[in-house]
């Protein structure tokens, strides 16, 4: 953290102050050439010496960039206001544990710690961290809160190590330096002339998706020899649907509502 002390003397630059450097690089790095950025996740233990610095970086430069529309610039998410201010190219998350919400929810008192010693760093009520964090949030949407216990209490592969971290999703949550293989089909392509989806074909298309999926773990490049080994290992692949809305949409049937609930499952 930036609050411990260094042997040559002064202090360390702490995490938020990479954070900054990380942010930049993922601003110029476009995903699989085109025009959409670099999605990256950052996420800080809640009992890290630098957490409330961490809560709070980005409602901060939410803030600047206010200044900067008010004084004129351009508001869209792709402007001038926005490109100069940092961690616009990051998801950030609190990773909370049980012992963290308990005493959330009995108002007790919450300490961090230097990573240095695993000493005190400071100590205050629980709930100043939650508020904080949600007031940060209200803000400029960031951070979330990552629940490590409920995580790795699911976790389907526990012997090979914990979860540390998910994407910015959270579609996928596993192992450190894996890679997941995912894909989506498009429920409105399986769609009848009567509007009705065609179970069949979905099932159909199901089976050669994942067949195809599974096979390209093979064929895929991967960027450290790490992940490539724990992605053979472990094939982790994610197929899902997409465009749920327009297809209740299609249907005549209002997204929060009973009856689409039902259509859905």
């Amino acid at each position: 953290s930036s609050r411990e002390r260094l042997t040559g003397g002064g202090t360390a630059s702490g995490p938020v102050s990479f954070m900054k450097g990380f942010d930049a690089f993922a601003g110029v790095i476009k995903s699989g050439g085109k025009t959409r950025r670099a999605a990256k996740m950052v996420i800080l233990n809640a009992d890290h010496a630098d957490i409330f610095d961490f809560v709070e970086c980005k409602a901060a430069e939410e803030r600047k960039a206010w200044a900067l529309i008010d004084a004129g610039y351009e508001a869209d998410f792709n402007g001038a206001a926005y490109a100069s201010v940092h961690f616009q190219n990051a998801t950030h998350s609190v990773r909370v544990s049980d012992e963290f919400m308990n005493a959330v929810v009995d108002d007790r008192e919450w300490q961090t710690r230097f990573v240095t010693n695993g000493e005190v760093c400071e100590s205050f009520p629980a709930r100043k961290l939650i508020r904080k964090s949600a007031e940060a949030a209200w803000q400029c949407g960031d951070p979330g809160l990552q629940f490590d216990t409920t995580t790795n209490a699911w976790h389907t592969s526990p012997a090979s190590g914990r979860i540390n971290a998910s994407n910015p999703c959270s579609e996928y949550v596993y192992l450190d330096d894996s890679a997941c293989n995912l894909a989506s089909l498009n429920l409105r392509r399986f769609q009848d002339s009567a509007g009705d989806v065609d179970a069949g074909a979905l099932r159909h298309a199901v089976d050669v998706m994942i067949t195809a999926q599974e096979i390209l773990v093979e064929r895929a490049s991967y960027p450290t020899e790490k992940i490539e080994r724990n992605s053979h290992a472990f094939r982790p692949l994610g197929l899902g649907y997409a465009n749920l809305g327009a297809l209740l949409m299609s249907r005549g049937l209002a997204y929060d509502s009973d009856i689409s609930r039902a259509y859905a499952g």
